[in-house]
């Protein structure tokens, strides 16, 4: 191995079905329907030792229905510091551990970031069963393209929210949030001041339930829709990108603005447009000279 990485051995031999001695599992469940439980994942909650869970209640309801039987501990955002070295201890004397959060895959937005950190420090056996996730079953739904940046909650109030804003309003790739129905207007209020009414979003509500829905259109009309009580239940929010169809108000003395005027020349052009008439739209769309945004263009 070369300076500063770490070896953590060949991945154990096992059998199809089987489980490793000492080993750490992270294991995705479903985010809404039963039946997306991946046999592999079955297994494995068949199998180990223990399942340190979001919830013990969640949890157990969830293994009743699927008829496993393996003894629930809590470990969530208010213990998991506590916990994570008893945990290790017990990985190095064999014990083979799962973690699992109440929906989706642990560590994306839940706890356990810490414990597979500890893992990888200690030289344990860590492997994640794949499976659903809001984030990318949201993404997906929503069209947009990728790169996307998934910020998780956003803080709910104080400096921290307003730099994350702040952030928002940077980043020129597809933007994924979690939020709580009761905030869902203030969050959509601060995405009308700080992004402008017509950036294009997507609200995925309800993933994989029955009453799944990806509805889409510009923040303004997101923001009325909420304040009419149109959405209910668990959601995820996807910001489309900046382009041609998502402008977005960034400040003209932001790196950030000139990169996303650059990037709209170059679409119009893969569009059909000539150079120069790309970046006459682009200069008249911003209210920007024209000749500033040519010398962007072409350095």
């Amino acid at each position: 191995m070369g300076t500063g990485t770490k070896d953590f051995g060949e991945t154990p031999k096992i059998g199809e079905m089987g489980v490793v001695a000492g080993g750490l599992y992270v294991v995705a469940t479903p985010i809404g329907n039963l039946a997306d439980t991946s046999f592999r994942a079955r297994a494995v909650l068949s199998q180990v030792d223990a399942i340190l869970c979001e919830d013990t209640r969640v949890t157990g309801l969830y293994c009743q229905a699927l008829g496993i039987d393996r003894p629930k501990e809590s470990f969530h955002q208010h213990n998991a510091m506590k916990r994570v070295e008893a945990i290790i201890n017990r990985l190095k004397a064999g014990q083979t551990l799962a973690l699992v959060s109440d929906r989706g895959l642990p560590t994306v937005s839940d706890p356990g970031r810490e414990l597979v950190q500890a893992c990888r420090d200690a030289g344990i056996w860590v492997s994640v069963v794949p499976g659903p996730s809001a984030v990318t079953t949201a993404f997906a739904g929503s069209g947009y393209s990728h790169p996307f940046v998934f910020w998780g909650f956003l803080p709910a109030v104080g400096q921290k929210r307003r730099q994350a804003l702040e952030d928002v309003a940077e980043s020129l790739y597809t933007q994924i949030f979690y939020e709580a129905p009761h905030r869902l207007q203030s969050t959509l209020a601060d995405f009308e001041r700080v992004l402008g009414s017509e950036r294009e979003l997507t609200v995925a509500r309800e993933l994989t339930k029955p009453y799944e829905e990806f509805w889409s259109g510009t923040v303004q009309s997101a923001l009325v829709a909420s304040e009419q009580g149109r959405f209910r239940g668990e959601m995820v929010l996807v910001l489309a990108p900046v382009g041609p169809r998502h402008p977005a108000r960034l400040s003209p003395a932001s790196d950030a603005f000139w990169a996303a005027l650059v990037a709209l020349v170059s679409e119009y052009v893969d569009q059909g447009l000539s150079d120069a008439e790309a970046i006459r739209r682009v200069a008249a769309q911003f209210r920007v000279p024209r000749r500033t945004v040519y010398k962007k263009v072409h350095g």
